[in-house]
């Protein structure tokens, strides 16, 4: 089975090309859901966030309140970093178990979008890494659409690598500037140079 990790900067379009790549028959993993569901109570991160952060994250229905934990984490590498220890671990580990499951099932080919994957040391060990970029004022104009501050859109950009050093890594770059055809366009071009590998 073919393993494709897609990655990129926030707010560049990484679950749109995932979304591509799934009605072309990849089976498709976002690592962010992963990301969420293991600090849901109960689950492997839940506690240590907890712990970490304190008890003023978790909200009326005891759930850890994502947007009040952003605020507390970016803007603050050492809490970001603390954060992923926290995270990274039982995510990488869940999208294994899923690559491994769906490679005994003999599907031809599997992406996982991590948005970190670098950051997270997993850039190695696929037979294809596409990197999805989008100029910056994109990337800020999608993340005040969210509902963040200007400020806060910065802050959370300036977290990751940078993007131009992620394009550098990667084996595909798909540009991703707004129109969602020549996107599609790009993906099925990519997608078919990797299944002809």
């Amino acid at each position: 089975m073919l393993r494709v990790a897609v990655t990129g900067g926030i707010a560049c379009g990484k679950s749109l090309v995932g979304s591509c790549l799934g009605r072309m028959g990849f089976a498709v993993c976002e690592a962010d859901e992963l990301a969420h569901r293991v600090m849901l109570p109960g689950q492997p991160a839940f506690d240590a966030v907890v712990a970490r952060f304190g008890k003023g994250i978790v909200g009326a229905d005891g759930r850890i309140e994502r947007k009040v934990l952003g605020r507390l984490v970016f803007g603050c590498p050492e809490s970001l970093a603390a954060l992923n220890a926290a995270v990274h671990p039982h995510v990488i580990a869940a999208w294994g178990k899923w690559l491994d499951e769906l490679d005994r099932r003999a599907l031809p080919a599997a992406a996982v979008v991590a948005p970190l994957l670098y950051e997270s040391g997993r850039g190695a060990g696929w037979d294809a890494v596409i990197c999805v970029a989008s100029p910056r004022r994109e990337q800020l104009r999608r993340l005040t659409e969210r509902g963040l501050s200007e400020a806060e859109a910065v802050l959370r950009i300036e977290a990751q690598m940078p993007l131009d050093r992620k394009v550098g890594l990667a084996d595909y770059v798909v540009a991703n500037t707004g129109a969602l055809a020549a996107l599609e366009d790009q993906v099925t071009m990519v997608a078919n140079a990797i299944l002809k590998r």
